[in-house]
């Protein structure tokens, strides 16, 4: 066998060396090949960031790219609303020179209160109702409303109940329990009132309590045409109750 092997290294001849600088070139040769690697790797992955995003854009609505702040957009007007009575500008109507006087009342009210009297000439009509609240207003059928401020003609009846929030029963509009209001006779029932008997015209409230429930009744006169006094609004609230 070592006879074999030396034939054959005799036959190529000798082997050539090795040098620092065939050293050197070949680990030269070996880092480009490694940079060339990495820098077609980051190219790749460039290109592939830019097809998703391509496709990411080419997917959104029209005239919008993720990212990017959307493009204004102007509203059409709408047409105003009906005007709040508060802004309403026209005038209440005339104040009589004699008050509208109360009369009885032949037939039930529509809705979930009735009153024994009302005044004299004048219609009732359900103005709002619900599951758990009405409203009915009391008007004078020969006058022409549209000429006058919204809330300056009619005589409202409010369906409300007192409510317990942990201070006692209270009634809208007040914050103090019923029981510590005071109170002034409207009829045969006590009455909680935004003014006093004998105040003049002019938006005042009454609010009675008809029977042992806690059903409430509240009036508001809002009707410059009647030209009531308090003492005539409470006459009249204290012939009102639920049917």
């Amino acid at each position: 066998m070592t006879d074999l092997k030396n034939l054959l290294e005799e036959a190529a001849g000798a082997e050539p060396g090795v040098t620092d600088a065939d050293l050197t070139a070949d680990l030269l040769r070996g880092q480009r090949a490694l940079k060339r690697r990495r820098i077609t790797g980051i190219a790749a992955g460039a290109v592939a960031t830019a097809l998703v995003i391509g496709v990411g854009w080419s997917v959104l609505p029209s005239g919008t790219t993720s990212g990017a702040p959307a493009a204004s957009v102007t509203k059409k007007p709408t047409a105003p609303g009906p005007k709040p009575f508060d802004q309403d500008k026209r005038k209440p109507p005339v104040i009589p020179a004699a008050a509208v006087p109360l009369v009885a009342n032949p037939k039930p009210f529509p809705g979930v209160i009735t009153c024994d009297l009302i005044p004299k000439g004048w219609a009732v009509r359900i103005a709002y109702a619900s599951p758990i609240a009405q409203q009915q207003d009391l008007y004078d059928p020969n006058l022409d409303a549209k000429k006058f401020h919204g809330a300056t003609y009619t005589l409202t009846i409010r369906q409300t109940e007192l409510i317990d929030e942990g201070e006692g029963p209270t009634v809208d509009k007040y914050s103090t329990p019923w029981t510590k209001l005071p109170k002034v006779r409207a009829g045969k029932y006590l009455a909680v009132t935004s003014g006093v008997p004998g105040s003049p015209n002019g938006r005042q409230e009454v609010y009675i309590k008809p029977g042992k429930s806690t059903k409430i009744v509240g009036v508001s006169n809002h009707a410059y045409n009647l030209a009531w006094d308090m003492n005539t609004l409470l006459k009249f609230a204290g012939s009102c109750h639920y049917k």
